[in-house]
């Protein structure tokens, strides 16, 4: 196994590759799965370019982001992972998105498990934080579910969609996790 691989029941949590670049980019201009982002990509380019960041991310000890590949069909079905790494403070911030025919099939439970133990255990992170755009109701329940704490709301904090949005900000702390 890669080491920058993970394994559930159900997915394959891997390195985005250029040829997932389609299929990220579907999910990434559809307006109901970027409705809550603070941004949607109109072009191949864009989300390539993304790609390329994301992809970055961990030969700068920034964070990592993997594909979420489906077991049984070897289907691309969302992104997952963290960034925003304060080494210092050994804390980081997830980020996830899921193409929208598989919402509601409790994906984000199982996937965010396995990215949470690997934030715990693999990066020695003691807190794992959280931004959700005011409204997106379904995500603060999921982080909820998995043990996250709503510790305040952030007037104004981002753009999304053109306009200034309120962000929720939950945190799971290492102790927590350890505890469940």
């Amino acid at each position: 196994m890669n080491s920058s691989e993970i394994h559930t029941s159900n997915f394959l949590l891997r390195k985005i590759e250029n040829a997932d670049l389609k299929i990220l980019h579907s999910y990434w201009s559809d307006e109901v799965v970027t409705k809550f982002m603070n941004t949607s990509f109109k072009s191949l380019d864009e989300s390539q370019a993304m790609i390329d960041l994301l992809n970055g991310l961990p030969e700068n000890n920034e964070g990592r982001r993997w594909a979420i590949v489906e077991k049984t069909t070897e289907r691309v079905i969302g992104s997952c992972g963290y960034h925003n790494v304060k080494a210092e403070h050994r804390r980081a911030e997830i980020g996830y998105e899921l193409g929208f025919e598989f919402w509601g099939r409790g994906i984000m439970q199982e996937v965010l498990t396995a990215v949470l133990e690997y934030c715990f255990v693999n990066e020695g992170f003691n807190r794992i934080e959280a931004f959700v755009t005011e409204g997106n109701t379904r995500s603060v329940n999921t982080l909820e579910q998995l043990g996250f704490k709503i510790e305040g709301l952030l007037r104004d904090y981002e753009i999304t969609q053109g306009q200034f949005r309120n962000q929720t900000i939950l945190a799971l702390l290492r102790r927590d996790w350890d505890m469940r």
